[in-house]
């Protein structure tokens, strides 16, 4: 269950979390995107789409590991609850259980949820 901040539309929050759960598979799918497009170099066939949708992944990859770059700076909790709260596949662990594991408050787990999620769409320019 996601908490909207106070300014946030919950709809934009949980579209940043979701640009963020899969930021693995976005990295995936531009590799794949790439190898395509060379493949086809000669033929022409989708070009305009594969460069299209290559940017525009690149652009949501590159925002949400300018995000990662910052908070890395500020310690290392951020980078254990980003692993943990987005990018463990098998993981169905509550904020308390995430919280417990990086040694924090499970207030403070959610203040980091928030920060993270405004900063990705303040990079992104979902939101100020």
């Amino acid at each position: 269950m996601t908490t909207a901040t106070k300014t946030m539309p919950k709809e934009i929050y949980r579209y940043i979390e979701h640009e963020i759960i899969n930021y693995p598979r976005m990295i995936d799918r531009i590799n794949e995107l790439t190898r395509k497009q060379e493949k086809n170099l000669h033929t022409h066939y989708n070009t305009l789409y594969l460069d299209t949708r290559i940017e525009r992944l690149s652009t949501v990859v590159q925002c949400i590991e300018n995000v990662i770059r910052n908070l890395n700076s500020l310690g290392d909790p951020y980078h254990e609850f980003i692993e943990l709260r987005y990018w463990r596949t098998n993981s169905n662990q509550t904020m308390e259980g995430i919280a417990q594991k990086i040694h924090v408050s499970r207030r403070t787990a959610y203040n980091m949820q928030n920060r993270i999620v405004q900063m990705v769409a303040s990079e992104l320019g979902e939101w100020q």
